[in-house]
């Protein structure tokens, strides 16, 4: 058995860490979702985690865990910059603020030339990121935000995101929640290109544009941002499936439009909604059979 686990991994080693990696970083957008915020900066967020880390490690030698770190950090800084003004922004209005944002760190990339490589990129990153690494990203950031549900913080969120106009009427500071949320959106997604970069030994300025932040938008809207498990199934499904349609890349770009099309049409909770479709005709049912006795059943 423990042979064909390590034959499996070594296989599929590349898969699975890029798997876990998406799925960091869809919980990173989750949480803005949370809050109905539709953001585009996950390209932003990771770029700066990205450099800062590589920076650190090649060129100051610092420690990968404190890169890291450091990376995380100036990712939550530049959501705490951005979204100071942008949060008192709605709809595509915000959208389209995040997306410039992202091009705004893609085009200094391109062009800061002594410490981002500029077009050329960064190469021979020394790979310090390991699996469990990732794994361990994944598993804390699970408890994270089931914690954060379960929270008085969390039943804010939820009546912000019902309506923020009845929630900040009860007294919830709806602008503070979302900075908050916005900044540990943040957090997330620098750690994640922290861990992105030390992965696969390249950084480029092409790879935290807005194609990379559209992606990491539909991880969570696929899944379903209402369930726990939702980034991962939407993370691990989507990555998976344009591996295994490799063989033609036209093929692959036309199925994964009419997935997301399909889901946006028939599945608005997500796939993993798919689980409750049986529950309220069970309700319903139930109900009938509840009626008080004497009364005839319709």
């Amino acid at each position: 058995m423990s042979a064909w686990v390590s034959q499996f991994y070594a296989s599929y080693s590349n898969i699975i860490d890029l798997c876990l990696l998406n799925s960091l970083i869809a919980y990173g957008l989750f949480l803005a979702l949370s809050a109905n915020m539709v953001s585009l900066a996950t390209g932003g967020f990771m770029a700066l985690g990205a450099y800062c880390s590589v920076y650190l490690t090649m060129e100051l030698g610092v420690p990968f865990v404190a890169a890291l770190l450091a990376g995380a950090i100036l990712g939550a800084l530049g959501a705490a910059v951005i979204g100071a003004p942008v949060l008192r922004l709605r709809g595509d209005y915000f959208m389209l603020a995040t997306f410039a944002f992202t091009e705004v760190i893609r085009v200094i990339a391109l062009n800061w030339d002594s410490v981002t490589g500029g077009a050329i990129g960064i190469v021979s990153i020394p790979r310090y990121t390991e699996t469990w690494h990732l794994a361990l990203a994944v598993i804390v950031m699970v408890y994270v935000v089931h914690t954060l549900r379960r929270s008085y913080f969390g039943r804010a969120i939820a009546a912000i995101k019902q309506d923020d106009v009845v929630a900040q009427s009860m007294g919830v500071n709806v602008f503070a929640h979302r900075l908050s949320l916005f900044i540990a959106s943040g957090f997330v997604c620098g750690a994640a290109g922290a861990l992105a970069a030390h992965l696969n030994y390249f950084v480029g300025p092409g790879d935290f544009g807005v194609v990379r932040s559209v992606d990491a938008l539909t991880y969570p809207i696929l899944g379903g941002v209402n369930s726990l498990a939702g980034p991962v199934v939407g993370a691990i499904f989507t990555t998976i499936l344009p591996e295994a349609l490799r063989f033609s890349n036209q093929l692959r770009e036309i199925l994964m439009g009419m997935l997301v099309v399909a889901i946006v049409l028939y599945l608005p909770g997500g796939a993993m909604s798919v689980l409750k479709l049986r529950w309220p005709r069970a309700t319903s049912s139930g109900s009938k059979l509840a009626a008080p006795a004497g009364q005839a059943q319709p």
